[in-house]
């Protein structure tokens, strides 16, 4: 088995602030369990789908794995690399080396040119050239189909097109993995339909590990494993 992320009873809780009690004592204890337990294993190249209804745990069983938030109790393997026992910088650097973010609002630099953003990536990494960067990020582009529109601004782009963007910028530093949030959710059907296509595409062509975040049918119907939560727990109906 060549597991790229191993899930191994995780729970997350949160914090929803101190209550005052009727005898005016500060009541610490509200608090919501996001995730309950979750156990799961994704191999290397899969391509699969966190799935659930709004407020299932979905979303934050995907930003645990991308370590943009901090693990309550159990642990998430990355690459053979434990999170629970992970500093900040540690993770800092996990998710600049290892793993590729797609979002849902693209989070694109609004002032910088799709080449830019996409360079941008490669720059945090400090291991390439200038003439690398360039070269790997104009590549990218044109894989992602925007041949052509490299130096052109994300508000002159379609929602599309600005996904694409963040495809590039996700997949041109190679990690082990791409987390996507939702990445259809601000587009319309044909556009869903080409960025679902053109991920398959990318995901069967570098072997790379695809794990979505959605509620979306179109999604859940072209990932080929869909891990399902309930109530912050593994959904096995």
């Amino acid at each position: 088995m060549n597991e790229i992320v191993n899930i191994i009873n995780v729970c997350k809780t949160y914090s929803m602030g101190t209550q005052k009690k009727a005898i005016g004592k500060n009541d610490s204890s509200a608090q919501v369990q996001a995730l309950k337990g979750v156990s799961a294993v994704i191999e290397k190249g899969e391509f699969t789908a966190i799935a659930g209804p709004s407020g299932s745990g979905k979303t934050t069983l995907l930003n645990l794995i991308g370590s943009l938030d901090s693990i309550t109790s159990g642990d998430i393997f990355v690459d053979g690399k434990s999170l629970a026992k992970m500093s900040k910088k540690q993770k800092t650097l996990l998710r600049c080396e290892k793993i590729g973010f797609i979002f849902q609002s693209y989070n694109l630099i609004p002032v910088l040119t799709a080449q830019e953003n996409v360079e941008l990536a490669l720059q945090l990494l400090n291991r390439f050239s200038k003439e690398e960067i360039k070269e790997k990020s104009w590549s990218i582009l044109k894989e992602v189909g925007l041949d052509g529109m490299q130096d052109r601004l994300p508000s002159q782009l379609s929602g599309g097109q600005q996904q694409r963007i963040s495809i590039a910028r996700a997949l041109v530093k190679e990690p082990c993995v791409i987390l996507a949030d939702e990445p259809t959710a601000n587009l319309d059907s044909k556009n869903s339909e080409m960025i679902i296509a053109l991920m398959k595409e990318l995901n069967v062509r570098h072997n790379i590990t695809c794990i979505f975040s959605t509620h979306d049918q179109l999604v859940m119907q072209n990932v080929r494993r869909i891990i399902k939560l309930k109530d912050g727990m593994l959904d096995n109906e």
